[in-house]
């Protein structure tokens, strides 16, 4: 989902419009807030109609111009198309003109379509969260109506006092706007305070990532040739020190191997995209193990949240060392293919397969379907029996992980 955050006048006070998830947040609501509007209207159209064909048949043209475009960002935010701002300042611009358009078409101030100024007046104010530019969309909303009902059917009737249910109406949607604004205020605070910590959690995870990879990795790495060198001197026929120094060895490249995943995930809470991270991910391991890893990528990576991102990582990560520890593979793939809805991740190797009763005999595959299941996702392991070699896959649906982070670490 390629969500843009470019700014807005008055910045400051509309910080939700750089949060991705916000706006996504945001959309959602508006989307399924509108069609719960449209589906009443409608009824209220097809029910007993008490308008002539000519007003019928306009108010019936509105409604199919709301869904339509209400459909269109529907659309963009299921598949997790491109949703930004924008969208949403013209869905709301398009609910005021459609709204004001029923008034004008019923005559004024009689039709009950102004009270879909206040859940579309609402709906700006939670979607922008500034109290300035809410302020001046309902005044820009209430000018329209008054000009509606001032200039459709007879106007307003002095004699009856009309004009003091227009000011009512009016007094109405600035109290709606006020009222939303305050708690959208006070969830905007909350939801910065969340993310400030967040960031600050990131920052630390990318310092120790760097602190690991300049220190304790080079450390393990030197050790590892250490061991080799002194594999190739010792006497052959001292069969047990040979068994020891191999035994060390390998512990030696399962530790460094171990150390890729901090190191490589702090690159995910750097902002880097989950492909180019497992694509180093899978080149340290052939670096390390010796044995091939290829990543096979199809599709454009969407900006993904950096916790979705750091989970599959950790399944990727996972499935890998099953690969280095107990599979005897001579080949490792990891396949990333991004769908129009949802995310596939494979991880393949031709080793020896699995055992009967493999999840029980240690806590690798509950780890990993547990992370798929934080983020949405479904996990599936195949093995079709011994030597045929072993598959994690993952799948997530786009748009399914309760917890949307910013991108990237701050």
């Amino acid at each position: 989902m390629n969500i843009q955050t470019q700014s807005l006048p008055h910045r400051a006070g509309l910080a939700e419009l750089t949060d991705p998830e916000g706006l996504r947040h945001a959309a959602t609501i508006s989307v399924w807030v509108r069609w719960s509007i449209l589906a009443i209207a409608l009824t209220l159209l097809v029910y007993r109609p008490e308008y002539t064909l000519p007003i019928h048949v306009c108010y019936v043209l509105l409604a199919l111009l709301a869904m339509s475009f209400n459909g269109y960002v529907h659309f963009l935010v299921r598949t997790g198309r491109n949703v930004n701002w924008q969208s949403l300042l013209a869905l709301s611009a398009l609910d005021v003109v459609l709204i004001t358009g029923g008034a004008v078409v019923g005559g004024g101030l009689a039709p009950l379509c102004f009270l879909l100024y206040y859940p579309a007046l609402a709906l700006f104010a939670v979607a922008f969260a500034s109290f300035r530019i809410s302020l001046g969309w309902v005044t820009m909303a209430a000018v329209l109506y008054s000009v509606a009902v001032l200039m459709a059917g007879e106007g307003i009737d002095l004699g009856a006092k009309e004009e003091k249910v227009l000011v009512a109406r009016i007094a109405a949607m600035y109290g709606v706007v006020v009222v939303v604004s305050l708690i959208a205020r006070f969830e905007h605070v909350r939801r910065t305070i969340a993310v400030q910590r967040e960031r600050e959690l990131h920052r630390e995870r990318i310092e120790l990532s760097q602190a690991i990879h300049d220190r304790v990795a080079q450390s393990a790495y030197m050790i590892g040739l250490g061991i080799e060198s002194a594999i190739g001197t010792v006497d052959p026929a001292n069969e047990e020190q040979v068994a020891r120094l191999e035994a060390t060895h390998q512990l030696s490249r399962a530790s460094m191997w171990e150390l890729r995943h901090p190191i490589d995930s702090g690159l995910i809470f750097e902002g880097r995209e989950l492909g180019e991270v497992l694509a180093a991910h899978s080149r340290a391991f052939t670096a390390i193990t010796s044995v091939p890893a290829d990543l096979v990528q199809s599709g454009k990576e969407p900006d993904l949240p950096a916790v979705t991102r750091g989970l599959l990582f950790s399944i990727a990560h996972n499935a890998m060392t099953n690969a280095m520890r107990h599979a005897s593979a001579n080949r490792v793939t990891v396949l990333l293919d991004f769908g129009r809805e949802s995310l596939r991740m494979s991880i393949s190797d031709d080793g020896v397969g699995l055992p009967s009763g493999y999840e029980d005999r240690g806590h690798g595959f509950r780890n990993m379907r547990r992370d798929a299941e934080r983020i949405g996702g479904k996990l599936d392991v195949r093995s079709d029996g011994p030597g045929a070699g072993t598959t994690v896959t993952c799948v997530v649906p786009y748009g399914t992980h309760p917890e949307y982070t910013h991108r990237g670490g701050g």
